[in-house]
């Protein structure tokens, strides 16, 4: 079969072009030699070979073994749904041994089911949204779709356990580079306050990394403070202080408590910044998560935010800024990182 031969030195630009035009046979192996790289190719056409012998790349013609690269997810899936393949959501969030699925009718829910547990062996249950996260809860419905009945999952993350019950408290796996980052900047001996703390990931993962931080986590739903109570045992951390309750409640409970407060509720966080005022030292940081329009969401909010510490006596200095995740379309959940003067 066809092979480009190219000298080490310019293999990488060679790879990226062969990709690009799609001409690389990801179903046969490259071979490496002590001055060559050859890459296995599909017949390129005059352009494609003009453009090789200007980058001194020689087609030649070689015996390349076979891989052993299985079918990606999206190639079974387009396989197993044939004519339905874009009627539905061409991923899936693991979270433990269940895998959640996203799709607009029971019989793509099966195949789609179907495909994920046979390439996925960990993969024990498969459920299937039934609609957006909603309520006063922050939850949302799961259908069964396959494997074993049940709704509940020990999910690892960062070096913790948490037990949950997708049902009953939100948790994103998406969120996992967040916590982890969050945690990182964290340090001993801080008061820090973990608002709508769920089933108590950030403020665990916090509290395993800073065994001299007091961390306070606040949740509404007894549910998700159920399970919160659960994983504090199960990760054996005696620095989390796990509370019951409405935020605006018991804020004032906690006075000039906080030298970090996270802020994980993006629909509604601004709603909460009087909390905020109540319960943060002078220099406190603020990791605040929101919603926003995809081509103006940092300029929104971080105006939205100034004008409301100005209308309180109090400045702000951002000092970080991302963006989290795609939402929705137009929309984009992001985090800005903020301190407190």
């Amino acid at each position: 079969m066809l092979g480009v031969r190219v000298r080490k030195a310019g293999a990488e630009k060679i790879k990226k072009y062969l990709a690009r035009q799609k001409l690389m046979d990801i179903n046969y192996r490259l071979i490496s030699s002590n001055e060559f790289i050859y890459f296995p190719i599909s017949n390129p056409d005059s352009r494609n070979r003009r453009f090789l012998s200007i980058q001194k790349a020689e087609i030649v013609d070689m015996k390349f073994d076979k891989t052993s690269v299985q079918p990606s997810y999206r190639e079974r899936l387009r396989k197993a749904l044939g004519k339905g393949y874009d009627d539905t959501v061409k991923s899936y969030d693991v979270i433990g041994d269940m895998a959640l699925i996203d799709a607009n009718n029971a019989v793509t829910a099966r195949k789609t089911a179907k495909v994920i547990m046979g390439l996925n062996k960990n993969v024990k249950t498969v459920l299937s949204k039934g609609g957006p996260v909603s309520g006063r809860y922050r939850i949302r419905k799961y259908k069964y779709v396959a494997g074993k009945r049940k709704y509940d999952t020990v999910y690892n993350e960062n070096g913790c356990s948490f037990k949950i019950d997708v049902r009953k408290s939100f948790i994103s796996t998406r969120l996992a580079y967040e916590r982890n980052r969050v945690s990182e900047l964290a340090k001993d001996g801080e008061n820090v306050a973990v608002m709508f703390a769920g089933a108590g990931p950030f403020a665990i993962e916090i509290a395993k990394r800073h065994k001299n931080a007091r961390v306070l986590a606040i949740e509404l739903n007894r549910q998700a403070y159920k399970y919160m109570l659960e994983n504090i045992k199960l990760n054996r951390e005696k620095n989390v202080d796990a509370q019951l309750g409405d935020v605006n409640m018991l804020a004032p409970k906690y006075p000039k408590f906080a030298d970090r407060i996270i802020m994980p509720l993006p629909k509604s966080s601004y709603e909460f910044l009087g909390s905020v005022l109540k319960m943060a030292k002078n220099g406190c940081m603020v990791h605040y998560y929101a919603f926003g329009k995809s081509d103006s969401a940092f300029e929104d909010i971080i105006s939205e935010l100034k004008g409301f510490f100005r209308k309180n006596g109090r400045r702000i200095k951002i000092i970080f800024k991302r963006v989290v995740k795609t939402y929705s379309a137009g929309e984009i959940e992001v985090v800005i990182d903020f301190r407190i003067h």
